[in-house]
């Protein structure tokens, strides 16, 4: 089982000392705030993401693909919480985001990234994956799919000792919510034979790419990465068609998952 980190978690040596609680309320967001979380900027050295809507496992997340891959993400400073608020406190990665800049690439310079995307998830599929579909250290899995309150279902919230129990909880998600039982069971009658994947992954030139958000990572079947990429796609550019390049496509699983992911997100 992969080791949990003892929180509070500080890092050796940050590059300066760490930014506290009033410089980090009075940081510059850097996105919008939604659902508890903020994103704020503390100077030229740090990003902090905060609030009562992080859930730290995020951090956990990233320093564990540090320390097992070679992929360039930022480096966490500290884990810590005050009363019900979470603090992740990273460094601070200079550039502009791959959406505000995908528009203005030439094919040449959108095959080399989706290469290097390509590369990164490669190396994630390599990692030797553990006996049971979840979040580090066999905990329940972030993605909004999986959630209720107060993550009391573990039959939903998993983690989960096998595929069938995987796929299991997407109707028990569905009665859940208090929808149909006659959809639910379709769906369980149905989905076993539409999402076949393989085995756990971790969901994941001049140009030098980091992929900054891991909040929802974690052990899934191997087509759950390409199925919500799918399933964010805006629609409003060619980034659809390079997608199926920097992950292996899994189009039935995607076409299934877009369409009872909006039913089940929470």
């Amino acid at each position: 089982m992969e080791s949990v980190l003892s929180i509070p978690y500080f890092a050796p040596n940050p590059p300066v000392p760490l930014p506290t609680d009033a410089e980090i309320d009075a940081g510059s967001d850097i996105s919008l705030a939604y659902g508890g979380r903020r994103v704020v900027e503390v100077g030229s050295q740090f990003v902090v993401k905060f609030g009562e809507g992080v859930d730290l496992m995020e951090g956990e997340n990233m320093i564990f693909v540090q320390e097992k891959t070679a992929m360039p993400l930022p480096r966490v400073y500290a884990l810590y919480s005050r009363a019900s608020t979470n603090y992740i406190v990273m460094e601070r990665i200079a550039g502009q985001t791959l959406s505000s800049l995908w528009s203005q690439l030439h094919a040449s310079e959108k095959e080399s990234i989706v290469g290097m995307l390509r590369s990164y998830f490669s190396e994630l599929r390599n990692l030797p994956p553990p006996t049971y579909y979840g979040s580090l250290g066999r905990r329940h899995l972030l993605d909004g799919i999986f959630w209720t309150v107060a993550l009391e279902e573990p039959a939903i919230n998993g983690p989960f000792d096998s595929e069938a129990a995987f796929i299991e909880a997407l109707p028990l998600k569905y009665t859940y919510d208090g929808r149909s039982g006659y959809r639910a069971d379709y769906y369980r009658q149905t989905l076993p034979q539409r999402l076949e994947g393989d085995s756990q992954h971790p969901q994941l030139s001049t140009w030098r790419i980091h992929i900054i958000d891991w909040e929802k990572s974690g052990w899934y079947p191997a087509y759950w990465d390409h199925a919500m990429a799918s399933c964010a796609l805006r629609w409003d550019d060619d980034w659809c068609l390079w997608v199926q390049k920097a992950l292996d496509p899994y189009p039935s699983e995607a076409a299934w998952l877009q369409i009872i992911r909006p039913e089940l997100w929470s």
